[in-house]
């Protein structure tokens, strides 16, 4: 491998692993502070949602949102020093960095949450408040870490100095200043 392809492989994989590191932080922290939903034991096993269960699905949702635009902002910060020297090679390990960042937290977040109310219901006795999963709603949030590392890479580009080649000198005209045509 060469040493620009080197580097570029080098940076992507660097911001994939970044990506993974702060999606598990993500998922730790979303796991801690996002409410889970609550589920009400009816007859024969039966779950019916109690009246909180609809607004922890909503905050569980805003959770993740907010906690990805972050997550996806220090993805930007931390690979931009490293990789901006290879443009292209950061921007795809933007991509994939923040795609494995939220599947990350998603998976986690999971994980740690509380089992299946299902399950829980099989053997709880009546009446009894079971403690629903942790999860998305709307899917379209795990967009978040992406499109906030996505908007954070275009703005430092757009902010970076950009050093520009010096001017190329004039060329003598031929002729009394009448424009040559190259046919």
């Amino acid at each position: 491998m060469t040493g620009p392809t080197r580097g570029g492989v080098l940076v992507v994989a660097e911001t994939a692993v970044v990506g993974i590191a702060l999606g598990a932080l993500m998922g730790l922290i979303w796991w801690w502070v996002a409410p889970t939903e609550e589920w009400k034991v009816v007859k024969g096993g039966a779950l019916a949602p109690s009246e909180i269960g609809f607004n922890a699905w909503f905050a569980a949702d805003g959770w993740f949102l907010v906690l990805g635009a972050f997550a996806g902002i220090l993805l930007t910060l931390i690979s931009w020093r490293r990789g901006r020297r290879n443009p292209v090679a950061l921007v795809v390990g933007v991509i994939a960095g923040g795609a494995l960042l939220a599947l990350t937290a998603w998976s986690l977040g999971g994980i740690l949450g509380p089992p299946d109310p299902k399950t829980v219901a099989e053997t709880a006795e009546l009446g009894t408040t079971v403690e629903g999963a942790l999860g998305l709603r709307a899917l379209g949030v795990m967009c978040a870490p992406l499109l906030t590392a996505l908007t954070t890479l275009a703005l430092l580009v757009a902010s970076s100095h950009v050093e520009e080649a010096p001017p190329e000198p004039a060329s003598p005209v031929d002729g009394a200043g009448v424009p040559q045509q190259s046919w």
